[in-house]
């Protein structure tokens, strides 16, 4: 029994240090954004997809751990995992707090990043609005080469 709380407190350095991971990372890709990097945004997108999968197993591990303890796989039945090993490993709870600490910051960020993904894809939507707008009211000029302006019986210039 002790030996699986070990190896449960193992896991959960594990899953906290790939929390930091994960943090760093967002904090990578709020810099990219900031500064436009298109090309180092798409590799650091799979390297965050990546991370949340490996993230996604740890949980699952962890949950399967909790329930094999008999508890269920929430926060209530970590509190009640924490409070029976407390006394063999008082660290356990540290480690879970720094843990839910780095989820919430990890969070926290993928928001934040979110928010500056919409904000730039709104800029880029209205700019190409602007061009589209643009080119659709381009002068059109009629088989002897004279501006028809406002009148659409010619060809629209580039055209064929």
């Amino acid at each position: 029994m002790v030996g699986e709380a070990s190896e449960f407190i193992a896991n959960l350095l594990v899953e906290s240090r790939t929390f930091d991971e994960f943090v760093e990372l967002l904090k990578t890709e709020q810099e990219t954004l900031q500064s436009g990097d298109v090309d180092r945004l798409v590799s650091l997108a799979q390297l965050k997809t990546d991370k949340v999968i490996t993230l996604a197993k740890l949980e699952d591990q962890r949950n399967r751990k909790l329930t094999a303890a008999g508890v269920k796989p929430d926060q209530r039945g970590m509190d009640t995992w924490l409070k029976q090993y407390s006394a063999d490993f008082p660290e356990a709870g540290k480690v879970w707090a720094e843990l839910l600490s780095k989820a919430r910051q990890a969070q926290e960020l993928n928001k934040a990043n979110g928010i500056m993904i919409e904000q730039k894809l709104r800029h880029n939507q209205q700019a190409l609005a602007i061009l589209q707008a643009a080119a659709n009211h381009a002068s059109t000029y009629g088989p002897d080469g004279q501006t028809l302006a406002g009148k659409r019986s010619g060809r629209p210039l580039g055209k064929v």
